[in-house]
C-alpha cells in the first residue's frame, strides 16, 4: 500500500497563465493465493492505479496536421484512477484461466470534433467518461520439447462507457477478441529464432463506433558467438498491419473517420557484448518501490 501526494504547477509564459494542481491519493494493493494441490492455485488480487496525461497532450499549443486538420493540448487534464479486481485458476503451471473487472474514474483521451463552416476537424483531449472493463482470459504455455517453447493467450473484452460531458454522441458499448502468440525455436545450440503475433478484432468503445482491427506478426533471430558476443535481428510487423487505421465516431450528428499509419515496421540489428566472467554468481535485488517507481514514470 502506498500514499502519493502530488502538486505539479504549469506555466504558460505566451499566455500568461499558471495552471496548479494538487492532490492526495491512497493507492492499495491486496492479493490471496490459495494452492489447493500440486495441480490447482487460485488467486485474488485488487489494486488501485492512476494515470496520468502525458506532457504532450497538456501542451496548449496547437499542432497542425495538415489544412484541414489541426490537434490541440489540454493543460487542464486531470490524471485517471482504477480499480482492478482479477480471480485467477492455475492448473499444472501450463494453463491460467481468469476473469477481471476494471474501473475506470474520470477517464481522458481524444474527442474528434468538426467546424462544419471551416471543414477543419479539431482534435482535442479531455476527461469525459467513466468506464467499465471486463474479461475472460485463458493462457496457455508449452514447454515440453526442448528446442521449443510457445506462450499463448485468448482474451475476450468487454466495454461498457458512460460520459461524463456531453459531446453531442452517445457511449457505445463493444466486445473484443484479443489473440496473442509468442514462440521461440532453439536452431541450434547458439542460435534462437523467435516469433511473435497478435491480433486485435474491429470493436466499439465509449466514443468511438468503430476502432479497427489490428495484426501483428514480428521475427528475430539471436546468435551467441564465443567470448560473450550476441548478434540480434528483429524484423517488427511484417505485413505493416499494427498501426491503427481507422477511428470511426459521430458527434452532433457529423460522422469522423480518423486513420493514421505510424508504421511500427523496421528491421533492427544489434551486437552486445557481456563484460566480466560468466562464472560468479550475482543476485538479483529487488526493492520494495518497483511498482511505485513503475507507475512514477
Amino acid at each position: 500500500m502506498s500514499l502519493e501526494d502530488t502538486k505539479t504547477i504549469g506555466i504558460n509564459a505566451e499566455m500568461d497563465q499558471e495552471t496548479i494542481n494538487k492532490y492526495t491519493k491512497l493507492f492499495p494493493t491486496l492479493y490471496f493465493s490459495c494452492k489447493m494441490n500440486d495441480d490447482n492455485n487460485f488467486n485474488l488480487s485488487y489494486g488501485k492505479r492512476i494515470s496520468r496525461p502525458n506532457f504532450r497532450n497538456l501542451n496548449p499549443f496547437r499542432f497542425y496536421i495538415n489544412t484541414n486538420s489541426y490537434s490541440d493540448g489540454n493543460p487542464f487534464l486531470q490524471p485517471s484512477f482504477s480499480d482492478n479486481f482479477e480471480f485467477s485458476h492455475l492448473y499444472k503451471k501450463m494453463i491460467n484461466s481468469s476473469v477481471f473487472l476494471s474501473i475506470t474514474t474520470n477517464g481522458s483521451g481524444t474527442v474528434f470534433t468538426t467546424d462544419a463552416e471551416s471543414q477543419t476537424q479539431i482534435i482535442i483531449r479531455e476527461n469525459y467518461y467513466e468506464q467499465y472493463n471486463y474479461g475472460i482470459t485463458e493462457s496457455f504455455s508449452f514447454n515440453k520439447i526442448k528446442w521449443f517453447k510457445s506462450d499463448n493467450s485468448i482474451n475476450l473484452l468487454g466495454y461498457y462507457t458512460k460520459f461524463i460531458k456531453d459531446f453531442g454522441a452517445m457511449p457505445k458499448k463493444g466486445l473484443q477478441l484479443y489473440l496473442t502468440s509468442n514462440n521461440t525455436f532453439s536452431l541450434s545450440d547458439n542460435t534462437k529464432l523467435q516469433v511473435n503475433s497478435y491480433y486485435s478484432s474491429q470493436h466499439n468503445r465509449g466514443l468511438f463506433s468503430v476502432i479497427g482491427e489490428m495484426f501483428d506478426l514480428s521475427f528475430g533471430i539471436q546468435h551467441s558467438f564465443k567470448n560473450n558476443l550476441k548478434m540480434s535481428l528483429l524484423l517488427s510487423d511484417v505485413f505493416n498491419t499494427a498501426s491503427l487505421k481507422d477511428y470511426t465516431s459521430t458527434i452532433n450528428g457529423i460522422e469522423q473517420i480518423y486513420r493514421q499509419n505510424e508504421s511500427s515496421r523496421d528491421l533492427r540489428v544489434s551486437l552486445s557484448y557481456d563484460f566480466g566472467n560468466k562464472k560468479v554468481d550475482v543476485k538479483n535485488r529487488n526493492f520494495g518501490n518497483d511498482d511505485e517507481i513503475k507507475r512514477s514514470n
